[in-house]
């Protein structure tokens, strides 16, 4: 009976001591009621029901399992309603494309620029007022982001004409005593000619002997006697040598410049380093120079291969590179000039209504040149070449062409992900890659899940000799090496998705028997258990009854996060070689898996990650990324859902 206390602050106004209160300070509340115990209002939940109200209680969990869902849902969309162009056909032309996002692009984001650097520039294209240089090879300069280039030098050793200065050494080589090298032309050798040798550096061991000979061809040289002696060089600096100071007027051979030393070399460190040397004529637009490049592409020379051997290196040469924003899409969807014949191009009048109407003849050239309007695939006829041949006349336009169009547009596309090393849409084939790895995941994870439970519960429920036996199995079965047994299931099946599959089966099973192996130890002992089994209950019901329910929160954890880990175990299979591969097919009644797969995706794309293309690499590092964090979330929310302990909770 509940009790309602009236009175004014009873401890203040009396002694505090005295808990005592008179009867007259209280009122009997519902005296003359008769109570009864009301029914319940809520219904009762089901086991599932209520697993989903606690699913439900983590906000995160249920974002992530929205999010997981969509992904899924995008991989078998996506591949559906993406033109077959953009995923099975390769297209060279679109190839590496960076991503392209409408709006975007407007604030300088995803806009089809890609950032290239090291790329050498072409000398003449050199500013004389900014002193800045662009590359010409490969690129349009009307695309490239000039407010972004930047010229620098880079060093190297490289025999390559766009490396331009530095030094070329000449080494002897261990147990050896000299070595040369050779012009590749004669010269004639007259009054006021000389040659300047500029010499960098020389080891004192040594010296630099520059011979005249009349060939080149060392097997009419018996010895270097054979050879005319110019001069010696034992010192670095600028040397000049008259070759009238031992030769006579009108004499001509191939110059020779030998590095000697007294004895053989016992380290093979010993050089001489030349800057240049040039050949002057009394008129100095006649000079020959070899420097850099030049004279690094001299061949090497020997009189006795017995001793004379070593290494000519160019070194610390220099070439200017630049670094630069490029518009990609500007470059590959601007107009070009094509040459099509008459059928082709009458053709293509007939398929656009309206086109031939729009024709405006150039007034300084009516019969060869005119423009169309807007919205057709050529913009203008710039020439018309006839010809006659064998009686019949031929006739050749040369067009200047819609870029978009001449590629199969009708304007310049949008590739939210860019495009892959095929050309392709990399957002589209993500989805589809997806699709395949996913699809794997399920299937392998579905069979180890199966096979996992019925050997572990066997195993665990059993016990004894059973247990041991069946243990001492599994480790035998799991302790072959992964790397040789894929190599074995390859060579036995054949690279593929079945192959994958079953490597990924083979083993993958014990992880899940030995999870529902601890749980059904953790349980079996229990005083239900105990009492099931001593009410008669089959062996089979206690186990899917009583047993599994409460450790089908732990294993489903286990299965969940299963799927990614294959997914990963797909990728680094895929690195390896042994992965489904590009251009394999799988069908699977109506459904048709090609041979993409985000591993796939990713071992194409890391080959390409050094050449600047790293939205190969990232958007598919994303999407695994996300999955791993989706399913982690979802298999610990699905846990604790699925757990019989917390109900109610």
């Amino acid at each position: 009976m509940d009790l309602l206390i009236h009175g004014l602050e009873w401890g203040q106004e009396n002694n505090m001591e005295d808990k005592r209160y008179p009867a007259d300070y209280f009122d009997l509340v519902q005296e003359n009621e008769r109570l009864l115990d009301k029914p319940l209002q809520s219904k009762r939940l089901t086991y599932f029901q209520d697993a989903m109200i606690r699913f439900t209680k983590n906000k995160y969990n249920v974002i992530a399992t929205i999010v997981l869902t969509i992904m899924i849902i995008m991989s078998i969309i996506v591949p559906i309603i993406t033109p077959d162009r953009f995923i099975k056909d390769q297209n060279s032309e679109l190839q590496t494309l960076p991503p392209r996002v409408p709006l975007l692009e407007k604030l300088g984001i995803f806009d089809g620029m890609n950032k290239y650097k090291d790329q050498p520039i072409d000398y003449r294209t050199i500013d004389p007022e900014t002193g800045l240089g662009y590359p010409t090879v490969g690129f349009d300069v009307e695309f490239i982001q000039m407010d972004t280039l930047k010229n620098y030098e880079i060093y190297g050793a490289e025999r390559d004409p766009l490396y331009v200065g530095g030094t070329n050494d000449l080494f002897i080589n261990s147990g050896m005593i000299a070595y040369s090298f050779i012009t590749t032309q004669t010269y004639a050798f007259f009054t006021d000619m000389s040659i300047t040798v500029d010499v960098a550096a020389i080891d004192p061991a040594g010296v630099l002997e520059v011979y005249s000979t009349h060939t080149n061809d060392r097997t009419q040289l018996a010895s270097w006697d054979d050879l005319t002696l110019l001069d010696t060089i034992n010192t670095s600096g600028v040397h000049t040598i008259n070759p009238l100071d031992t030769l006579t007027a009108g004499d001509y051979g191939f110059l020779v410049f030998k590095y000697v030393l007294p004895q053989e070399s016992s380290q093979g460190k010993e050089f001489v380093s030349l800057n240049s040397f040039t050949i002057n004529y009394p008129n100095p637009e006649d000079n020959v120079v070899y420097e850099g490049y030049d004279l690094a592409m001299l061949p090497l020379f020997t009189v006795n291969n017995n001793n004379e051997n070593g290494r000519f290196l160019r070194n610390n040469a220099v070439m200017v590179v630049a670094s630069f924003k490029y518009d990609e899409y500007g470059a590959l969807f601007s107009d070009k000039i094509e040459t099509l014949g008459a059928e082709e191009y009458l053709r293509t009048l007939e398929e656009n209504p309206g086109m031939a109407e729009s024709i405006v003849l150039d007034p300084n050239d009516p019969d060869e040149a005119w423009t169309f309007g807007e919205g057709y695939p050529y913009m203008a006829v710039l020439s018309v070449d006839s010809k006659v041949i064998a009686g019949k006349e031929y006739t050749n336009y040369s067009v200047l062409v819609d870029g978009a169009y001449s590629l199969g547009f009708e304007d310049t596309p949008y590739f939210a992900f860019g495009t892959d090393v095929f050309g392709k849409d990399l957002f589209a084939i993500i989805w589809l890659g997806l699709r395949t790895s996913l699809l794997l995941g399920f299937l392998a994870t579905l069979t180890n899940t199966i096979l996992g439970i019925v050997w572990g519960a066997t195993s665990a429920y059993y016990g004894g000799q059973v247990d041991i036996l069946m243990e001492r199995f599994t480790d035998i079965w799991g302790s072959f090496p992964q790397i040789t047994m894929i190599g074995i299931i390859t060579v036995i099946v054949g690279p593929g998705f079945m192959a994958l599959y079953i490597f990924v089966v083979y083993d993958g099973w014990i992880g899940a028997a030995k999870i529902t192996r601890t749980q059904f130890y953790r349980y079996k002992g229990r005083e239900y258990v105990l009492a099931a089994r001593t009410l008669g209950a089959s062996d089979s019901r206690i186990i899917f009854k009583h047993i599994l329910p409460n450790a089908l929160g732990t294993i489903v954890t286990r299965v969940i996060l299963g799927i990614p880990s294959i997914v990963f175990l797909e990728v680094n299979l895929s690195y390896l070689g042994f992965g489904i591969g590009n251009g394999q097919k799988l069908i699977i009644g109506p459904l048709e898996l090609t041979g993409t797969s985000i591993g796939v995706i990713l071992n194409d794309g890391q080959q390409q990650i050094f050449a600047g293309s790293y939205w190969l690499i990232i958007w598919p590092t994303v999407i695994i990324s996300i999955l791993m964090i989706t399913f982690n979330m979802f298999g610990n929310a699905l846990r604790d859902a699925l757990n019989p302990q917390l109900r109610g909770n």
